[in-house]
């Protein structure tokens, strides 16, 4: 007797409890407008906004512009926002093809990790497309620089027999040593090696640890792509 009454008022208490949290879906529902909705509606519609709608970034060009023109007066940021470009699209070109062609650095380990992970999946990235890039952050330390460009993209993704749209964003870092003197191991600063992406604990002895490359002939006077992250 005693375990049907337990029974009965459990039931009971699941029952209040569904029809309260439904009450307050629809409260929510109401309250921003989606009294016409139901909640299949709504996750469709938030996915078509996830395909459509390009990824936010964050420009921070108002700020930085000026220094770098000081600091560097013969630096083109457009430039370098269309070799940001260019990076990206090189990167997910040798991804659909999984092989690291002629990539190097984080360009490359970028690639690799990629391939890993998409396995032995055929993949191919179509109607590939910029939206937008600018430049979002620029760091000047212990003789080092670093501009990181953010680009948001779209493209068609192939895998599976399936074709789903994707909106995509990525941040990149190109450095560059505007003083070697200056240089040591006490910065905040990052440093990969350009020719096969390890890190570089100091630039004091001139040469990658784990390849050999001479890292002066490679960061001085030039922007290399230190860093390329998916986000």
């Amino acid at each position: 007797m005693y375990f049907l009454i337990g029974v009965i008022v459990l039931i009971l208490f699941i029952l209040i409890l569904y029809l309260v949290i439904r009450f307050r879906i629809r409260r929510f529902l109401n309250q921003f407008g989606f009294s016409g909705m139901n909640i299949k509606d709504i996750v469709e519609e938030a996915r078509l906004e996830d395909e459509e709608i390009p990824k936010s970034l964050a420009s921070m060009e108002s700020i930085y512009l000026k220094q770098i023109h000081k600091d560097f007066p013969e630096l083109s940021v457009e430039e370098m926002k269309k070799k940001a470009e260019i990076i990206i699209m090189d990167c997910y070109q040798a991804i659909s093809k999984k092989s690291v062609g002629s990539l190097k650095g984080k360009a490359k380990a970028f690639v690799e990790e990629k391939i890993q992970e998409f396995a032995d999946k055929p993949i191919a990235f179509q109607n590939f497309k910029i939206h937008n890039t600018v430049l979002s952050k620029y760091r000047k330390e212990s003789g080092i620089v670093v501009l990181t460009f953010s680009t948001a993209f779209e493209y068609y993704l192939e895998i599976d027999g399936s074709n789903k749209k994707i909106q995509d964003r990525v941040k990149i870092d190109f450095l560059s040593v505007w003083d070697f003197s200056k240089c040591s191991s006490a910065h905040s600063i990052s440093i990969h090696c350009p020719n096969c992406g390890s890190p570089v604990s100091s630039l004091q002895g001139n040469h990658c640890d784990y390849c050999g490359s001479v890292l002066l002939k490679d960061f001085g006077k030039v922007f290399i792509c230190n860093d390329i992250v998916q986000y």
